[in-house]
């Protein structure tokens, strides 16, 4: 039974080594060139619309349960570190992963932080 065991090792190991003594090829670059990568770029930029601010229409806050914002006309559910009352503005995270604080009623400015 043990030099079962040993034969399968030792068998395991010789199969293993060719693996691990061929000579990988290296992989290569994605890009061959920076003017490359900066063209690329330039089509994902140009590819991607971008997206109108949300409006902020009104803020509901409960005594229990969950604040709700409305965001161009429909209900949102929000959490109480996004709203400040005595401010009414919301922090409000949009589709396309910008930071938008909005006041109810008014429209953000057209470069939101990120």
């Amino acid at each position: 039974m043990h030099s079962t065991r040993k034969a399968a090792f030792l068998l395991s190991i010789l199969l293993a080594l060719p693996a691990f003594g061929s000579a990988t090829k290296p992989l290569g670059r994605l890009f061959f060139s920076p003017a490359e990568r900066t063209q690329i770029n330039r089509r994902q930029q140009e590819e991607r619309p971008a997206q109108p601010p949300p409006s902020l229409d009104g803020i509901i806050t409960r005594s229990a349960g969950a604040p709700s914002v409305f965001l161009n006309g429909k209900a949102v559910p929000a959490d109480p570190q996004q709203i400040h009352m005595h401010e009414g503005t919301a922090r409000i995270i949009g589709s396309d992963g910008r930071i938008h604080h909005l006041r109810v009623g008014n429209q953000p400015p057209e470069s939101p932080t990120r």
